[in-house]
């Protein structure tokens, strides 16, 4: 019987939801008109990816799971990027997104060594 961490079940839960949503999301921004840009869609898209396939690595506890999560927290500074174009909230928020996806990367790598 195949016994998983607590920590490694919630973070495959919250990546399958942050697909999910993505997903909703790829629906929700697709163009429907001539006057709507599809780089939202295609943005929104990616993310949806990425986040699934993190979910699915983490839960196998593959080796590619911290880069996986890597990725999938990279994504978020894109939009955080535009989100406050002057720049007075997009250095505090690299540096906590920095700091998850550094724990994170940690703490994956330390559950896969563990299961090994």
């Amino acid at each position: 019987m195949l016994r998983r961490a607590l920590g490694t079940t919630l973070l495959a839960g919250v990546f399958l939801i942050a697909g999910i949503a993505g997903l909703a999301a790829f629906w929700a921004v697709w163009p429907r008109t001539s006057d709507t840009s599809p780089l939202a869609a295609l943005f929104a898209l990616v993310w949806s990816s990425t986040y699934a396939v993190t979910a699915v690595l983490t839960w196998r506890r593959s080796r590619f799971a911290g880069f996986a999560f890597l990725a999938a927290i990279g994504l978020l500074l894109f939009p955080a990027r535009f989100i406050v174009p002057g720049g007075q909230l997009f250095l505090p928020a690299f540096v906590v997104i920095t700091l998850v996806a550094f724990l994170g990367y940690r703490y994956l790598r330390r559950v896969r060594q563990d299961a090994a």
